[in-house]
């Protein structure tokens, strides 16, 4: 229902947690977090693929959505990563007290390869991205 709609691909990591997004009765959204592996930071989750459907787009609901996926791993205590290309997304998680840009935000990543794939995420080195943690709503309202 959504692999044709996401701008990367459509390969989804089997080991993600999946989301739906429901509104007025109809599937709009759908969303998936995987963890993050890393040397550093422990007990953390990044966003793998927010989808929303072509004719929901366009409405707030993608952020929203995103957001939800997030608290729901923060009142878990878990850390919650994300990282996207996306223009609106980007912009709406710059001006947005619940995210705060990371160490690469906006920047091009000369650790990656290009035309590399990861976890079945396609990451390169030729497009500079917006990189966020999700800060939130501690007490998880």
């Amino acid at each position: 229902m959504f692999s044709d709609h996401h701008y990367l691909d459509s390969k989804v990591n089997k080991a993600a947690r999946f989301y739906v997004g429901i509104w007025n009765g109809d599937v709009v959204a759908f969303g998936a977090a995987i963890t993050m592996p890393s040397g550093t930071i422990k007990n953390a989750w990044r966003g793998h693929r927010t989808v929303v459907l072509p004719d929901f787009q366009g409405m707030g609901i993608g952020v929203r959505f995103s957001d939800i996926i997030a608290q729901i791993h923060l009142n878990e205590g878990h850390r919650y990563f994300s990282r996207t290309a996306h223009l609106r997304m980007g912009e709406y998680r710059e001006k947005s007290l619940l995210w705060k840009p990371t160490s690469k935000n906006k920047k091009l990543r000369t650790d990656v390869k290009h035309n590399k794939v990861y976890n079945n995420h396609f990451e390169d080195n030729k497009r500079v991205c917006y990189s966020h943690e999700y800060i939130g709503n501690k007490k998880g309202s």
